[in-house]
């Protein structure tokens, strides 16, 4: 990132220069050369110019591509301030970086392209039509920059909407919780829109995003999973009939499923390996502790608390905190634990990996099958396929492509795992000029092969779709 930013800065020394250049009329008049322009130009390239030769003066056409690109070059430099980047140390490993330093890059052609302007207006004219759409390019390359980043930025804001009210609730300090009811209602908007799944993820001893206000550890971790469940729970409530009218109230609680977790010390949280007899009784207290906090919050929201409570207890029996069983547990609760543990395993925890969202939403459905999870709650994730909307994956030919759709028809056992895949790339990895859309659901032949790992994503799609690499 640092390398980038100094090209920009390197680039808006030489903007500057030439803004100062002159317009040319008909003729191109006599042009000296300036030393302190030539020196510019050798800070810029990291070598002698293109062009030995005096810079020209510039057509109409030329300049006004010039403040086309000081314009584009601001809007690079605001990305390389961004704190979600900037201050944060894992990113040059960020394939959205990556795809940043090439765009500087293509910029940086934009100006040696400018080096080498020659006097003439007629043929300068006729090499503005090269920088136009040079610049097209990096334009087109920023929209896909500034659209990945506030996805970022809206994910990181959501984990912190909620992280305030949740700490705010753990230190029984006053809470509006207006706020968790519309951040439900965008939820329940994405679903509707079949918006992306995207799992959300913090460290829990990390106390802020970067740029982000701070809060005690836990919060943002617990935040995180919370947002991770109601987007699970908003996907899924209308194909139950007692939630289906009132989809509100499930999604709210799950995104305060967790307000008690909050009281569990982060450093057991993060633990890598299995926890103590004291730290597991810290952690199965949660449930009760959360469902304490919402009646004192929300003294008329006695089937959430009461869901919140159950939200660990299992049908068999083997759950806690009451060693519920079956249908004593509110059906509120069966649906939070369903969502809850498919959301847990699609996120990386300190003591495992994250898994494969078919590997997940299996050992849901095995878990229903050996009756410690509601076989009917259960079964709604399968409506969200193996590979939910914006998973990435490989087709059996090789092809890889991002899930659009999935098949809602439910009574077809092989609809999970066949959903509607925009093909993005071919088996050798060459991108295709414009998706391709396949519903396997009525494919004769093939399938998906896999979700593609995030080395092979970023090789193959991190130079067009950053935001999926």
């Amino acid at each position: 990132m640092s390398d980038a930013r100094g090209l920009l800065d390197r680039i808006s020394s030489f903007r500057q220069r030439l803004d100062a250049a002159p317009t040319v009329g008909p003729e191109p008049p006599p042009a000296r050369e300036s030393d302190a322009l030539r020196q510019s130009l050798r800070q810029i390239t990291g070598a002698p110019p293109v062009a030995e030769g005096p810079v020209p003066p510039l057509t109409d056409r030329a300049q006004q591509l010039v403040q086309s690109a000081r314009q584009l070059l601001d809007r690079q430099r605001q990305f390389a301030a961004d704190p979600l980047f900037a201050a944060n140390p894992a990113s040059d490993a960020d394939p959205l970086v990556a795809y940043h330093r090439e765009t500087v890059a293509v910029m940086n052609s934009a100006v040696r392209m400018v080096q080498v302007l020659p006097p003439s207006p007629t043929m300068q004219l006729k090499l503005c039509d090269g920088l136009d759409g040079i610049l097209g390019v990096v334009r087109e390359r920023l929209a896909v920059q500034e659209r990945a980043a506030a996805a970022r930025r809206a994910d990181a804001a959501r984990i912190d909407r909620l992280a305030a009210v949740l700490a705010a609730m753990s230190q029984m300090r006053p809470v509006n919780l207006a706020p968790v009811a519309a951040l439900a209602e965008e939820l329940l908007d994405d679903a509707r829109q079949t918006k992306p799944l995207r799992f959300l993820h913090a460290d829990p001893l990390a106390t802020r995003s970067p740029g982000g206000p701070e809060f005690p550890a836990p919060a943002r971790f617990v935040a995180a999973h919370a947002v991770n469940v109601a987007q699970v729970v908003a996907r899924v409530v209308n194909y139950d009939y007692e939630w289906a009218g009132r989809p509100l109230i499930p999604v709210v609680a799950a995104l305060l499923m967790d307000c008690g977790m909050l009281r569990v010390p982060a450093e057991v949280l993060a633990q890598p390996g299995p926890l103590s007899a004291d730290a597991r009784r810290v952690v199965e207290q949660h449930p009760q502790y959360g469902a304490d906090l919402i009646r004192k919050y929300a003294p008329d929201a006695g089937p959430v608390a009461a869901a919140v409570a159950a939200h660990h207890e299992r049908a068999d029996g083997t759950g806690y905190g009451s060693g519920l069983r079956g249908h004593d547990i509110p059906s509120l609760g069966r649906l939070l634990a369903a969502a809850d543990v498919y959301a847990a395993l699609c996120c990386p925890r300190p003591h495992r990996p994250a898994q494969d969202t078919r590997a997940a939403l299996t050992d849901v459905l095995l878990l229903a099958e050996q009756g410690r999870l509601d076989r009917d709650f259960a079964e709604y994730l399968a409506c969200l396929s193996f590979y939910p909307v914006g998973s990435v994956v490989e087709l059996t030919d090789g092809r890889v492509g991002v899930v659009a759709a999935n098949n809602p028809n439910r009574l077809d056992p092989r609809a999970p795992g066949r959903p509607v895949v925009a093909v993005l790339a071919e088996a050798d990895g060459s991108l295709l000029p414009r998706p391709e859309h396949v519903d396997l659901s009525v494919a004769g032949r093939g399938g998906i092969h896999r979700s593609l790992p995030a080395d092979r994503r970023r090789a193959v799609l991190g130079g067009r779709y950053p935001d999926l690499a």
